[in-house]
């Protein structure tokens, strides 16, 4: 189901009517009522797993001290079925809700088990009621597309929440962001004007023909992804609830580090604290940690060698960074102040052509293919 289509809006439409006409002790038990039927409804294998993911993170988290063999045991259970989907569904690239059309959203509701897990288990959370951690995992603006929102962030706004003029001004304002991006910068601009243009041109392996290509697939994802992103984080707001954000002009960063802090913000940030930690904590280490991080991300789209390589890729890229860092701020402190705009403009220029080079592993298909529009596009190839 698109984000674009009336069943959608018909679906926010009713959530947020029921939610806020049920009394407030109720519009918790509503939303979950809401989320299952909408799960069901679309892939009943999705509100089983779903369901089944929410009763192990309940039982392995919610006793009085959680012990490292049950956390473990629940967090290699529910890692092992999301393994299993993404080995056996690949991405589709062109249309980013087939990538957690069944079932439905695994990857970001998985990661929010996890999340719950380890903090309970580091005794960073207390003890969470059934309804509560349900209500959590149950919370359909995010299923779909994320944010990883946290539960502490959950909670807090669960305690606080009222129907505030202002927060649904702000989250139909996102909504409207969010559907802007994804018709008119993506639909309309990216694929419709700037793909008529690329057409244009008699010879398809060109190099000109190839960097514009890849500058059409970069804009693409950013609208989209960023665009369906707005939507959630609207959508929960129209409830009552602030989401974190999960872009922060990504492609206007000035390093890869930043373009990380910057891009799908809530699953980066889930990586430093669940995967980058334990490693530079364990090896001391912060490249290993990088590079662990960056292919946690990229196997964490899909199983597959394409995205191992674009993980790898990310990973040398901010290895790079981390060693170059020295050096280069001391090449800055250098400069004229009257330089560094221009600096300022040259590495942004840099960082987001690493970015879309990237993207080429995965758009390509296979390794060979990637190189060969490599080779075509810096004229190693005829």
């Amino acid at each position: 189901m698109s984000y674009l289509s009336i069943t959608w809006l018909f679906w926010m439409w009713l959530t947020v009517s029921v939610y806020w006409l049920a009394p407030r002790t109720a519009r918790q038990f509503v939303l979950m009522a809401i989320t299952v039927i909408f799960l069901a409804s679309r892939s009943p294998d999705s509100a089983i797993l779903l369901l089944l993911f929410t009763a192990i993170t309940h039982l392995a988290g919610n006793i009085a001290a959680p012990t490292f063999r049950p956390v473990a045991a629940a967090i290699i259970a529910m890692l092992g079925v999301l393994g299993y989907y993404k080995i056996t569904q690949p991405v589709n690239l062109d249309n980013l809700l087939d990538t957690v059309a069944i079932p439905l959203g695994l990857s970001y509701y998985t990661f929010r088990c996890i999340h719950f897990l380890m903090e309970r288990y580091k005794s960073a959370i207390p003890r969470a009621g059934a309804h509560e951690l349900a209500g959590y995992l149950l919370f359909l603006p995010t299923i779909v597309v994320g944010p990883i929102n946290r539960f502490d962030d959950y909670r807090r706004d669960l305690n606080r929440q009222r129907l505030d003029p202002a927060l649904i001004s702000e989250g139909a304002e996102r909504i409207l962001y969010g559907y802007a991006k994804i018709v008119i910068l993506s639909n309309f601009l990216t694929e419709g004007v700037l793909g008529d243009y690329i057409a244009t041109f008699d010879d398809p392996a060109a190099q000109h023909v190839i960097y514009l290509e890849i500058v059409q697939n970069g804009l693409n994802l950013y609208f989209q992804f960023s665009g369906y992103s707005d939507i959630a984080i609207g959508f929960a707001r129209l409830l009552g609830y602030r989401v974190m954000e999960n872009f922060n002009w990504p492609y206007l960063q000035p390093n890869i580090s930043a373009f990380w802090r910057s891009w799908h913000i809530s699953l980066s940030r889930w990586c430093r604290d669940y995967v980058y930690s334990v490693v530079v904590a364990q090896t001391r280490s912060p490249a290993l940690g990088a590079m662990a991080t960056m292919i946690a991300i990229g196997l964490w789209h899909e199983i597959s060698l394409r995205f191992l390589l674009w993980g790898a890729w990310h990973g040398i890229g901010l290895i790079v960074w981390q060693k170059s860092q020295g050096w280069t701020t001391r090449f800055e402190q250098a400069l004229p102040e009257s330089a560094l705009p221009v600096l300022h403009v040259a590495k942004v220029v840099f960082t987001v052509h690493f970015v879309w080079l990237g993207f080429v592993i995965l758009t390509a298909g296979t390794p060979g293919a990637a190189l060969e529009t490599y080779g075509r596009l810096f004229g190693l190839i005829d």
